[in-house]
């Protein structure tokens, strides 16, 4: 849920505000303020996005983790596709809109994908692939292990909390 758009996620509260929360709420002023409260979340959410930093340092991870690859790639003699070395040059991330920073960062995680993919065909070939794996993993896991600390525990109890006892 981190990794998704702000407004989709407004959007899916405000669903579930509208199509799940309302039909069961009984008072008329009640359900006015709910509604009142989809609205300005409909006003307020094209003026947030997801901090820039976080999906910059996304891509810088990713872009980091494609130069290991590689590296071991041409250490190896394996032919690599344009488009991995294609997507290792720097970005002008001050330059990108919050949306053209997340669609580079899910291409990259694509390609990084794709490279994993084409080191596993290859493992025969590659000195240490299971080492290089291992870089590229505990890379990804550092990414990982940040959004989680990203959601307060406070936070994460009481959304864990919905089926409890009220």
């Amino acid at each position: 849920m981190l990794d998704m758009p702000f407004i989709r996620i407004i959007e899916g509260l405000n669903h579930t505000l509208e199509n799940v929360i309302a039909p069961e709420v009984e008072s008329t002023l009640a359900k006015g303020q709910l509604f009142a409260v989809v609205e300005i979340l409909k006003q307020i959410s094209g003026r947030f996005d997801h901090k820039h930093e976080l999906i910059v340092e996304d891509i810088q991870v990713s872009q980091q983790m494609l130069t290991t690859l590689i590296e071991t790639f041409t250490a190896a003699a394996i032919d690599i596709p344009d488009e991995f070395q294609a997507n290792t040059e720097t970005i002008d991330a001050t330059a990108m809109s919050g949306e053209q920073l997340r669609q580079q960062r899910d291409r990259l995680e694509i390609i990084v994908s794709a490279a994993l993919d084409l080191l596993n065909s290859h493992r025969a070939e590659i000195v240490d692939a299971q080492k290089v794996e291992h870089t590229v993993f505990m890379q990804l896991g550092k990414n990982l292990f940040r959004n989680m600390l990203l959601v307060s525990q406070h936070r994460f109890d009481k959304i864990s909390q919905l089926d409890k006892e009220d």
